[in-house]
């Protein structure tokens, strides 16, 4: 894919400059409230810098740290204070109360997700989940592409933050940057009633390269106990083996979140013993959380 700051010489075809148009015209593409459109734009400034580096990911709202290790603490505060948000992949839960006083100790705050992960048996689901089950006659399924209109993704925003659901930046969501798959469901007036995604957010270099973070599930208030959310997801989940060719995901879990545990269930994704830390700079981020 076409970086535009890895580009030399001139550009050959007109395909290729219709793409750095594209590109260009996505940078400002950063969702949710003013501190997270903020906290996007400063994450996607580091991203240019640090996306080489496998110990580094993101799936479009923050760069995080890619593994913790007992020597990371202070590029996680770094992280925390140049972006608002610092956060630290897949710690071992016993690391935790150390870790986290090291962060409130540099006064930040901290917001911690249970690590949930799934491999072959939720792909197995995923299937038993979608042979029985579809979306009701009237939604319409689209998929994020580089060619989504921005009224549709304005659309997207609008639904992900009513569900405190912060949407990754436009680079992210249209491909650019990860392989992900991005879907949204439509209703005949062109409400936007349902979400769910997933993204390849590490290094292909990194031992975790091959899994994806998936998640994002969002269901208008008027459209709920329809298993919009459910069907969404497996959906995604199936286009990340068959279109990405990936095996593995996880998502984060907030502990109390048990209708997000229950549909995680039942995609045969379970609760491991790590957890994802984030370290919140307060001045940079109002409330003390990014995302519910």
């Amino acid at each position: 894919m076409l970086r535009l700051f890895r580009l030399q010489g001139s550009l050959d075809t007109a395909d290729d400059q219709a793409n750095v148009s594209k590109m260009a015209s996505i940078d400002s593409e950063y969702f949710g409230n003013s501190d997270q459109q903020r906290l996007q734009m400063r994450a996607d400034n580091l991203w240019k810098l640090l996306r080489d580096i496998p110990d580094y990911a993101c799936h479009g709202r923050v760069v995080a740290l890619a593994n913790y290790s007992e020597h990371n603490l202070e590029q996680q505060i770094a992280l925390a204070r140049l972006q608002g948000v610092g956060l630290v992949d897949r710690m071992p839960r016993e690391h935790l109360a150390k870790r986290r006083a090291g962060i409130e100790n540099a006064g930040l705050v901290t917001d911690v997700y249970d690590r949930w992960e799934g491999s072959q048996a939720t792909f197995e689901a995923t299937d038993a989940i979608l042979a029985k089950r579809s979306l009701s006659a009237d939604l319409k399924v689209c998929a994020v592409t580089a060619d989504t209109s921005k009224e549709d993704l304005k659309k997207l925003d609008s639904l992900t933050q009513s569900c405190d659901v912060l949407l990754p930046m436009g680079s992210f969501l249209r491909g650019f940057e990860r392989p992900s798959i991005f879907l949204y469901a439509k209703d005949p007036d062109g409400l936007v009633v349902g979400a769910a995604a997933a993204m390849a957010q590490f290094h292909d270099d990194h031992d975790k390269g091959r899994m994806v973070w998936w998640g994002m599930l969002s269901t208008d208030l008027n459209r709920r106990g329809e298993g919009i959310a459910l069907i969404l997801g497996a959906m995604v989940l199936r286009d990340v083996r068959q279109k990405l060719g990936f095996s593995e995901c996880f998502t984060g879990i907030r502990a109390g979140n048990l209708p997000f545990e229950a549909l995680c269930s039942k995609l045969a994704l379970a609760r491991t013993n790590a957890v994802d830390l984030l370290a919140i700079n307060p001045e940079s981020i109002g409330g003390g959380q990014m995302t519910k």
